[in-house]
């Protein structure tokens, strides 16, 4: 266990041979949470090379390991040279810097734990270069689109797989509080109401900050709703994608009239894994060609 700066890290090297996870202590959230890495070949903790940098955000009501165990992410940073870095969000952070306590009684800053606590630990202690993508699925493909847009030239691309990339669409403000109420919390504590605090909702969706996108690549992936044969059954998925497939070709859009067109990837998929392993293999290039002048950096 060490400190850096205002937070306590335990790491463990994992079984698997290019795995570490770290347990983070951070003042921006006011909790400990879990951030795996998944490292390439040569690589070793306070060395001097530097390694382009992959942030994978997970979706709600999961966690970092589900990109491992769900989708074949190690063994592309292995062979692809890149330090993949798979961050807790919370059940339902959202990625955003909450008004009120949760219903665990912290009030979390999300991006200021990973934009500034998180970054800055593994830039300094793991390696990490100063060539930045990022990605992620559902609600971190919202939180990997906001992350972009608010802080232009951090990231030198940006891929949603799924993501609720238009959160004051029709539809989309129930939902969210829909999902949020499941899980415990409330959407006033995270924004507010959607009437009083309007600001604050049209801050915090994706397609209202599409001008802060401009210049940066951005890859858009999305299903109809409808089932890939041998996918396994999601029915509530299908119903899910429906809602967020328009919202994401929308986005797109908006991209194109800014005249900075996004790569994308819309046709059949529900909102699952196996869509998103195949939107992850898709993009897998432009991801690494977006990182590749880091490379072999000294």
């Amino acid at each position: 266990m060490y400190l850096h700066g205002e937070i306590e890290v335990t790491a463990e090297l994992l079984g698997r041979c290019n795995s570490v996870d770290l347990q983070v202590r951070s003042t921006a959230l006011g909790r400990t949470v879990p951030v795996r890495l998944l490292t390439p070949r040569d690589w070793k903790p306070g060395g001097r090379r530097r390694w382009p940098v992959l942030y994978l955000l997970h979706g709600g009501d999961d966690g970092p390991e589900c990109w491992t165990k769900h989708t074949d992410i190690a063994a592309r940073a292995l062979a692809d040279d890149v330090l993949v870095v798979l961050p807790d969000g919370g059940r339902a952070g959202f990625y955003t810097q909450w008004r009120k306590p949760d219903q665990r009684g912290t009030t979390p800053d999300w991006p200021r734990f990973h934009l500034v606590e998180l970054r800055e630990l593994i830039e300094r202690r793991y390696c990490g270069g100063s060539r930045r993508a990022i990605a992620g699925v559902s609600m971190g493909g919202y939180g990997a689109l906001v992350y972009a847009a608010r802080n232009p030239g951090l990231f030198a691309a940006v891929a949603s797989y799924s993501g609720l990339v238009h959160t004051t669409r029709f539809g989309t403000p129930m939902l969210l509080r829909r999902y949020l109420y499941t899980v415990g919390e409330r959407i006033g504590r995270m924004w507010g109401s959607r009437w009083t605090h309007r600001r604050a909702w049209l801050s915090n969706d994706p397609y209202r900050l599409a001008d802060g996108l401009v210049g940066t690549p951005v890859y858009l992936a999305a299903g109809d709703g409808n089932r890939v044969a041998g996918d396994p059954p999601a029915p509530g998925d299908q119903l899910l994608e429906r809602l967020i497939g328009p919202a994401s070709r929308e986005l797109a859009e908006r991209l194109v009239e800014l005249g900075s067109p996004a790569l994308t990837s819309f046709g059949e998929g529900t909102h699952d894994w196996p869509s998103w392993q195949r939107a992850l293999s898709r993009s897998w290039p432009f991801l690494v060609e977006s990182l590749k002048c880091e490379r072999n950096c000294i």
